[in-house]
């Protein structure tokens, strides 16, 4: 019988036993997942069923990337504590998996196999185990996909794309983490001004629009007055307008314009994503 991938992903999540484990408890069972679960019980698989109905917030996160840099892949590993989301073993384990997922050309987290490997882990941590999120990136002409990682914890993680005609790899990649670095600590939604959504900078104008000083403005200098004020709202939505966290005299824009010239060659940052353990 056809077994659906939801299927086979909720026993996963249900054990913590491997995802063509479950598929076989499934077919075994006829598609029946409490006879599932007890066949993966029998076979000694459902390692993490004692702890299946705990949630698996917490974890870390790992990132590999390509020699030349045009690919760079991140992957969220999930687990029950934070105690076991910090530890060597299991940091290791997501290290090993999002390197494996690298090298195979895994698109999504179901892709990712390793799963003898979680099931070895679930036998020595006693907890459920879980590959969350995959993102992959390839760079497009004369770009690189950087990354920086918070070491501290592991659980934020940036990828940034940036582009550079005459630049070299190292200091594309430098590039790159720096803006990793910021979009980590100051979280802009976006790149720049053009980015930003159109309801989202309607929403703005109109929060201006009603301040309680604008109803004394002549009606013709009001949309000049906001235009001025949308500055603010600029300076913290996107990564350009910015103050650059090393140097808050200058905006990151500017940051990017020095290093490009520094660098002997252009610039331009494409897109960004931040990720950290747990939310979306």
């Amino acid at each position: 019988m056809s077994i659906a991938a939801a299927d086979v992903k909720a026993l996963r999540d249900a054990t913590g036993a491997g995802m063509m484990d479950c598929k076989r408890a499934l077919a075994e069972a006829e598609g029946d997942v409490e006879k599932a679960k007890d066949i993966l019980r029998q076979h000694g698989l459902a390692k993490g069923e004692k702890r299946a109905g705990r949630t698996t917030g917490e974890g870390c996160i790992a990132l590999a990337s390509s020699p030349d840099g045009q690919t760079t892949l991140a992957l969220e590993l999930n687990c029950e504590t934070d105690f076991v989301g910090r530890s060597d073993d299991f940091r290791a384990l997501a290290q090993s998996l999002a390197d494996a997922a690298l090298a195979s050309g895994a698109e999504t987290s179901e892709a990712v196999g390793g799963d003898d490997a979680i099931a070895n882990a679930v036998s020595r941590i006693g907890e459920a185990i879980r590959v969350g999120r995959l993102v992959r990136w390839t760079a497009g002409a004369d770009g690189l996909v950087g990354y920086y990682l918070h070491t501290a914890t592991h659980r934020v993680a940036v990828l940034v794309e940036v582009a550079g005609a005459g630049v070299a790899q190292p200091a594309l990649a430098e590039v790159a983490k720096e803006l990793g670095m910021q979009v980590a600590a100051m979280r802009p939604l976006c790149v720049d001004r053009d980015g930003v959504p159109a309801d989202l900078l309607e929403r703005e104008k109109e929060v201006l629009r009603n301040a309680e000083d604008m109803a004394k403005k002549p009606e013709n200098i009001r949309e000049k007055i906001i235009e001025g004020r949308l500055g603010k709202f600029f300076s913290e939505v996107c990564l350009l307008d910015q103050p650059y966290a090393k140097d808050d005299k200058k905006a990151v824009q500017q940051y990017v314009a020095e290093a490009a010239k520094a660098a002997g060659g252009s610039l331009a940052v494409r897109r960004f994503l931040r990720l950290e353990v747990g939310q979306e």
